[in-house]
C-alpha cells in the first residue's frame, strides 16, 4: 500500500512542476500568471472539462496519469458521482444523483459550496462534447472539490472526467463477473461519496486485491456482506433479493431495480447477510450508474448459475425502465428518478 501512496504522490510531484505554453492556448481558459500548469499531451480516449458560466471547457492533462480520472487526483478532495450518457444526451437518475451529491457536500469533511445550475450545464455541455468527441456513449466522473482546480489552470471546483462508454464485455454479461472480498477495506462514511476514498480503495486492492477480479466486495467488522468497490450488491434467494440495509452507499441505480422487484412481486429484504451464508443463495449480481445490472459469477469460491433467471429478469426490467426515464438535463425533475 505505501508504494502505491509514493508513486502517486511522485506523479503528482512531478505533475505540479511542469508547465506548457501550449496550454495557455486553451480556449475560454483565463489564466494567472501564478497557477500551477499541466502540459498539453493527453490521451485520445480520455477527456477532462472544467466548469464555467457557460458550461463545460475542455483541458488537458498529462498522459502519465492513463485516465481522465486519475488526473483529478491533482484536485483537492471533494465529492463525486458517476454516469452515462443514454442517446448520448440524456441521463436516467439524475434528479437522484444530484440531490445525493447535495447530501454528500453538505457532510463532506467541511461543508462544499457549488452552482447547482452551473454544474448542470457544465454536465451537459461536457457529455455533448464527449460523446461527439469519441463518437460513442460517453462516461462521466463529476467532481465537486473542496477548493479550485488550480492544476488545471481553473478557478472552478467543478470538474468532470470523461471517457468512451461501450457497455459491460459481453463475456461478463454472458458468464458473470468473479468477485473476491476484501476484508478490512470499507468507506470511511457509507452515506457521502468522496473522492478521497478512490486512492484508499486503489492502495488497498494493489496491496491486498486479487488482479483478476472484476470487483471487490467490502465486509462489515463482524463479516457481513456490504457492497462492492463501485457497486452495489443484491443476492438472490428462492426467489427473493437481498441487499444490506446500513453501511453501504445509498446508489441511484440499486434502488430502481429494488423498485422494480417490489413492483413486481418479488420479495425484497433489506438486511445483512453474513459472507458465510452465501453457498445458500441461487444469483448474486451487482449494480452501478455506468454498468447498469452485471451477473456475479462468483465470490471468493462461491460459485452461481450466472446469468441467474431473476437476474435477466431484473436486467430487462431495468433496461426499460432506463430507455423510458432517461431525461435531458433541463427535463430532470420530470423523471421517475
Amino acid at each position: 500500500m505505501r508504494l502505491q501512496f509514493e508513486h502517486r504522490a511522485r506523479i503528482i510531484g512531478a505533475v505540479r512542476g511542469l508547465t506548457s505554453p501550449l496550454q495557455q492556448d486553451v480556449p475560454h481558459m483565463h489564466h494567472r500568471a501564478n497557477l500551477p500548469m499541466l502540459p498539453a499531451e493527453t490521451t485520445r480516449d480520455q477527456l477532462l472539462f472544467v466548469g464555467g458560466p457557460d458550461g463545460a471547457t475542455a483541458v488537458q492533462f498529462p498522459a502519465a496519469f492513463g485516465t481522465a480520472s486519475r488526473a483529478l487526483d491533482v484536485i483537492p478532495p471533494g465529492v463525486y458521482e458517476g454516469l452515462r450518457t443514454f442517446g448520448r444526451s440524456r441521463f436516467f437518475g439524475l434528479r437522484t444523483h444530484l440531490s445525493r451529491l447535495r447530501e454528500s457536500a453538505a457532510h463532506f469533511k467541511t461543508p462544499l459550496r457549488y452552482d447547482e445550475e452551473r454544474l448542470v450545464r457544465t454536465l451537459k455541455s461536457a457529455a455533448r462534447q464527449a460523446a461527439h468527441a469519441f463518437d460513442a456513449e460517453a462516461r462521466l466522473r463529476l467532481d465537486v472539490a473542496s477548493g479550485p482546480a488550480l492544476a488545471f489552470g481553473a478557478e472552478s471546483n467543478i470538474v468532470i472526467a470523461a471517457s468512451a462508454y461501450h457497455g459491460t464485455p459481453e463475456d461478463v454479461l454472458a458468464h458473470g463477473a468473479r468477485l473476491r472480498t476484501a476484508p478490512g477495506l470499507r468507506r470511511p462514511d457509507p452515506a457521502v461519496k468522496t473522492s478521497d476514498f478512490i486512492p484508499l480503495r486503489e492502495a488497498w486492492i494493489n496491496a491486498h486485491g486479487d488482479s483478476e477480479a472484476y470487483e471487490h466486495v467490502m465486509l462489515s467488522e463482524d463479516q457481513m456482506l456490504l457492497e462492492g468497490t463501485q457497486s452495489n450488491l443484491v443476492l438472490v434467494q428462492g426467489g427473493e433479493v437481498y441487499h444490506a440495509p446500513t453501511g453501504v452507499l445509498p446508489g441511484v441505480t440499486v434502488r430502481a431495480v429494488l423498485d422494480l422487484a417490489r413492483a413486481a412481486g418479488i420479495a425484497v429484504h433489506e438486511r445483512f447477510v453474513p459472507v458465510s451464508s452465501l453457498p445458500s443463495f441461487d444469483e448474486a449480481f451487482m449494480t452501478t450508474s455506468v454498468r447498469s445490472v452485471v451477473p456475479i459469477q462468483s465470490i471468493d469460491d462461491m460459485h452461481f448459475g450466472a446469468p441467474g433467471p431473476l437476474t435477466l429478469r431484473l436486467s430487462a426490467l431495468y433496461d426499460q425502465l432506463t430507455a423510458s426515464d432517461a431525461a435531458d438535463p433541463a427535463a430532470r425533475e420530470q423523471a421517475r428518478y
